[in-house]
């Protein structure tokens, strides 16, 4: 009994610590890049890889098939991409001809891949011209009195509230403007969800629009303040992803944010995972690797170890007590 009476003891104490109150924590940085690299390489085989190539070579995808090829080499997976490259490079040959950089700046739902909107829309859309012209677009059809893009309005007050410093809530003025804007173009290219919209779109007074423009007015006399503060958190964290990834790659993370919670845990991923951010969401998916960013603690495992080692104690104890009174009966019977 003296085991069980000592395991019972520290298993109480343990109790008053209450562990379970809060049985999970953030894994840091250094824990997060390892515990997702050994997951990619273990789910990522040559088989998986050859699959997920064949599938984007079948929908003219050269980003993802890029993508898809540097992990083979990465991982050294003996994987045929002839196919892919050829697909690859009709593809980034056609556009190069077809596209007009100046259209896919003058409207980023316009540009036919992440690579143009990195390379022709982004230093336009970074400026404060591009927030000006976002509020132009909006007032404008408030005018006209056509369907006006409120999340989008929204953004541009952010960014621009980030160019003259005015920050209401985490990251500095840079990772706001970068934030905003990214997810302003994001917005156009359809790559944030409705969910995340709900979450972040903001009232605004449209007959203030022109005060803010021309400086008579600041951004709190156009909308409400906290809410104006969550999407200026949301705007922070996606800033993050960028500086930790790239434009290219974090207007195409976009897709997996629902929720401000979705946006913290994506920007701790990437700036644990860097330039494999999108190859690991690509191979084990959003619920993996959101589930991978927190472990148990220390002191729960430790409490269910003391528990567990309870329990069996119990049991072996409980076991020789009723298997000596079984086997006292079988000697009496005999």
């Amino acid at each position: 009994m003296l085991p069980l009476v000592v395991t019972l003891a520290a298993l109480a104490w343990a109790l008053t610590t209450n562990p379970l109150s809060a049985p999970y924590v953030a894994r840091t940085t250094s824990e997060l890049a390892v515990t997702l690299e050994r997951a990619v390489r273990q789910e990522a085989d040559a088989e998986w890889i050859a699959a997920a190539l064949e599938t984007a070579v079948a929908a003219r995808h050269a980003e993802r098939a890029e993508m898809l090829l540097a992990l083979a080499d990465d991982l050294d997976r003996d994987v045929d991409g002839t196919a892919a490259r050829e697909m690859i490079e009709e593809e980034t040959g056609a556009l190069s001809l077809a596209v007009d950089c100046a259209l896919c700046m003058a409207d980023t739902g316009t540009c036919p891949s992440l690579q143009h909107v990195t390379f022709c829309a982004v230093p336009f859309e970074m400026s404060v011209l591009g927030d000006l012209n976002a509020l132009r677009r909006a007032t404008v059809a408030v005018t006209l009195g056509e369907e006006v893009d409120e999340l989008d309005a929204g953004l541009a007050l952010v960014s621009l509230g980030a160019t003259g410093a005015v920050i209401f809530s985490g990251g500095t003025s840079v990772t706001v403007k970068a934030g905003a804007t990214l997810l302003r173009m994001g917005r156009r290219l359809g790559t944030v969800t409705p969910e995340l919209t709900r979450f972040i779109r903001i009232p605004i007074r449209w007959s203030r629009v022109g005060d803010v423009i021309s400086g008579s007015a600041r951004l709190e006399d156009l909308t409400d303040a906290a809410a104006l503060a969550r999407m200026s958190s949301v705007a922070a964290d996606m800033g993050r992803v960028r500086a930790a990834t790239s434009t290219a790659e974090a207007l195409s993370l976009a897709r997996h944010v629902d929720s401000p919670a979705d946006a913290r845990r994506l920007a701790q991923v990437a700036e644990a995972a860097g330039p494999r951010t999108t190859r690991t969401f690509e191979v084990l998916g959003k619920g993996r690797v959101f589930r991978a960013t927190v472990r148990l603690s220390r002191a729960t495992v430790g409490t269910l170890a003391l528990a567990w080692l309870a329990v069996v104690q119990l049991a072996a104890i409980l076991g020789s007590r009723l298997g000596a009174m079984a086997l006292r009966r079988l000697i009496r019977a005999l």
